[in-house]
């Protein structure tokens, strides 16, 4: 009799899991911000409703890229993309965009989410 072992995929990491859900409260954050201060129910000194939609789109551009960089293996590329997202902050001047941008970079290097991503070549 002949046995078949099916290779088993590895789970998400929890760092990886937490970096895909913070992006996506960034966006969330983002865009509820714009309609906030368009409607102008909060007023923040010399914020720029346009740059914050602008960043909110790309903030959608990025999360797309980041999961399908994820599930194609491309760490590399991974990473590109959140620096991306950190620069993409500095016109709209997102605090919460810097500080997400950074933790994720650093958790990028986790040796969980560098197999897991790897796994995926």
């Amino acid at each position: 009799m002949e046995t078949i072992t099916l290779k088993s995929d590895l789970k998400k990491p929890v760092a990886l899991r937490i970096i895909m859900v913070s992006f996506l409260l960034k966006v969330f954050i983002a865009f509820g911000l714009y309609f906030a201060i368009s409607t102008g129910k909060l007023e923040i000194p010399n914020a720029n409703p346009q740059y914050i939609l602008y960043t909110a789109f790309i903030y959608v551009v990025n999360l797309i890229g980041l999961i399908a960089t994820a599930l194609n293996g491309k760490l590399q590329l991974y990473r590109a993309i959140i620096v991306f997202d950190f620069i993409v902050s500095i016109p709209a001047k997102a605090m919460i965009g810097f500080i997400v941008a950074g933790y994720s970079f650093a958790l990028s290097f986790h040796p969980k989410v560098k197999e897991f991503i790897l796994s995926k070549s």
